[in-house]
């Protein structure tokens, strides 16, 4: 996508897969793979490309005259022909090279029908080289009238930073397998396995900056001040037993229970070890002969259960351990020092996040697929989950507390999935759609005992849900000055003297005559959405065949950034923000150097990211077997297929896309509309 053509990749790779039978019970597998990769990119990352797109102004120029000088884009420094040239900005290489294999042993124990025995050894080593060289660039301002350039700005000195990073990773099993049918009702399905992971990394960098030129690219080429060398390695390592039992019973009783008894190396021994079980039911109801004999028009109902207790262990290594931190500086003499500090109290007693998972479904079929679908509910608890205790202890409190397993939350949910499928003679159909709701709420999280009826209202998380977003409530803009003069309030605690015609105009909630925050308000919730639906309709009429899928959510927000440190492209900020020749007070950026409040979290910058989106859309047509036989090909399809053809959403005017999750800070890769036209041929 870059006009440059800066991005470049290649890889080698050797692959190799054995199976051999050793003898009529004894098997071996053995799969190997080697693969180098070479990544070749210019120095900006991706999703800073697209922010810096969003932030350049469009009164700049985008080229000049001397295609040797790259213009200024505003008041950002990087530009995004720096950012998409290797030649202007930089690079950022990375050479990888990765190992994988596996030797399995599978061995098939006599005299007892059914029994198994597997040995397997994984082992994975990965090597990886990043070079980031960022060059200095210079940016021109040109004057039209005199066709003269000068500098501008540039961007920060030249660097150079490399990275070598490995790691290596060995996962062993022993398990016994045992599956049996039983009168030809009963169908076992039993196993027993030991694991053992073992990780260990390290890594190493330097840097160098202020090169004299930028063509040696080598840290010996670099200046004394302001390099710096750095390296840490890591290790962890688990052991776990693991059972499974499947059971059925002429097909109509459905069982499976499992169990974990896992051992993690973040934690201290005594806290190591927990036994995590499962246990998942089915119920075929429509297999019983009450049904099947009496109502034959329910083709299928099927009833399911299930109950699960997982365990979490992503939390940092050795919290149980004593030791220190390097890295510190600290002031001797007449210069920086730099030195090591503790790394705070021990935690002999931080084990594992336990989740624990309730949930029923059924599943049911009318009339031949008349009219199919399914029910899921669920009840999610998350207990343990670590976290500090900073928040109840006393600021006086002079020691750096560890992780413990204080917070708690719960999530509940559904899902239903309901459809129509049939044939006439030359047409069929199968139309579904679904839909599904969840949300969490902190059963306890760890915070401050709070006694203001205001702070509970708005602070206080326990109890509550997880995404709620507090802000203030906004009133369009300020058209005049005659209407600050008559607000009533204080809106910007300095007298309403900052405030000016194009500033937001906030409502006095609690009429207490000030703006402060016990004036925010629930506005509504997070950017991850509550409810989630689609629809799929999939059509054949005799040799054609249409699909599509539509998809969308609500129940999500997004707090766009307006203004000078916009999220939304600057077009926007130009082309709809408030001027006194634009004196709108619905107007969807204030102008521009206004207040500070116009950038409080409020109803103004809070968007509604709600969407419907047509997200593919598939037709094709299938010639038919007897023409193609004349020419000797088997089959032949033409297709036209289609991604993302249209949204219907609240923020195009801010030009941005209701899937990602982090657009209101400007970082994200945009979606991608794509068309395309394919033959699929086989002789």
């Amino acid at each position: 996508m870059y006009k440059a053509g800066g991005n470049y990749y290649q890889r080698f790779n050797i692959r190799s897969n054995i199976d051999a039978n050793i003898t009529k019970d004894l098997s071996l597998q053995l799969d190997f793979v080697d693969i180098y990769e070479i990544r070749k990119y210019p120095n900006r990352s991706d999703y800073l490309v697209w922010e810096d797109l969003f932030n350049a102004e469009p009164v700049r120029y985008s080229s000049y005259p001397d295609p040797t000088k790259v213009p200024i884009s505003g008041q950002q420094l990087m530009n995004p022909i720096v950012d998409t040239h290797r030649d202007i900005g930089g690079y950022r290489d990375n050479d990888g090279h990765s190992i994988k294999s596996t030797l399995a042993l599978n061995y098939k124990i006599p005299y007892i029908d059914g029994l198994s025995f597997k040995a397997m050894v994984n082992y994975s080593q990965y090597f990886s080289l990043q070079k980031d060289f960022q060059t200095k660039a210079l940016l021109y301002d040109w004057d039209y009238k005199s066709d003269t350039y000068r500098v501008a700005a540039n961007t920060p000195s030249t660097r150079l930073s490399q990275t070598l990073d490995q790691s290596r990773n060995i996962t062993s099993q022993i398990s016994f397998n045992y599956q049996k049918v039983i009168a030809s009702n009963h169908r076992l399905n039993a196993m027993l396995l030991y694991e053992f992971i073992d990780y260990r990394g390290e890594w190493i960098n330097a840097q160098r900056q202020d090169f004299l030129t930028n063509s040696i690219e080598y840290l010996n080429a670099g200046g004394q001040s302001g390099q710096s060398a750095n390296g840490s390695a890591s290790e962890t390592g688990r052991v776990s037993y693991v059972g499974r039992l499947n059971y059925a019973y002429k097909g109509k009783y459905l069982l499976e229970s499992t169990f974990r008894y896992d051992a993690s190396a973040q934690f201290a021994p005594a806290k190591r070890w927990g036994l995590f079980p499962s246990i998942s039911t089915g119920w075929r109801l429509s297999e019983e002969a009450f049904i099947k004999n009496n109502i034959p028009w329910l083709s299928n109902l099927k009833l399911r259960g299930g109950f699960s207790n997982t365990g979490l262990d992503n939390v940092g290594g050795f919290q149980y351990l004593s030791g220190y931190n390097y890295g510190r500086n600290y002031l001797f003499g007449s210069g920086l020092q730099t030195g090591i500090a503790s790394t705070g109290a021990t935690n002999q007693d931080l084990t594992w996040e336990k989740m624990t998972l309730y949930n029923l479904g059924l599943d049911f079929a009318l009339l031949k697929r008349m009219l199919y679908g399914e029910v899921d509910v669920f009840y999610r608890k998350l207990g343990g989950i670590p976290a500090y205790r900073y928040a109840t202890l006393p600021s006086t409190f002079g020691e750096s507390l560890p992780q413990e397993n204080l917070n708690s939350q719960n999530n509940r949910g559904f899902e239903v999935k309901l459809g129509h499928s049939g044939s006439n003679k030359n047409f069929s159909w199968d139309i579904s759609g679904n839909v599904s709701w969840s949300r969490a709420k902190w059963d306890h999280f760890e915070e401050p005992m709070y006694t203001d009826s205001n702070q509970i209202r708005i602070n206080k998380k326990s109890g509550t849900w997880t995404d709620r977003v507090f802000g203030y409530k906004s009133d369009g803009l300020f058209t005049s000055q005659k209407e600050i003069d008559n607000l009533g309030f204080n809106q910007d605690l300095k007298g309403n003297k900052t405030i000016g015609p194009g500033d937001i105009r906030y409502v006095d909630i609690n009429l207490d005559g000030v703006l402060d925050w016990k004036d925010q308000v629930e506005l509504g919730a997070g950017d991850v959405p509550h409810w989630i639906y689609g629809m799929e309709i999939i059509l054949k009429y005799k040799k054609f065949d249409f699909s599509t899928l539509f998809q969308g959510a609500m129940g999500s927000s997004v707090l766009v950034k307006l203004g000078t440190n916009s999220s939304v492209p600057q077009q926007y900020v130009y082309d709809d923000r408030w001027t006194p020749a634009n004196n709108d007070r619905n107007a969807i950026v204030p102008r521009r150097g206004g207040a500070a409040t116009n950038y409080l979290v409020s109803d103004y910058n809070l968007k509604p990211a709600d969407y419907l989106r047509m997200k593919n859309l598939n037709i094709g047509y299938t010639f038919p077997a007897q023409m193609l036989s004349q020419i000797n090909i088997k089959s032949l399809r033409i297709f036209f297929a289609g991604t993302n053809l249209f949204t219907i959403d609240k923020l195009k005017k801010f030009n941005l896309d209701p899937e990602s999750a982090f657009q209101g800070n400007g970082l994200y890769y945009p979606q991608q509309r794509t068309f395309t036209m394919g033959i699929n041929l086989s002789f």
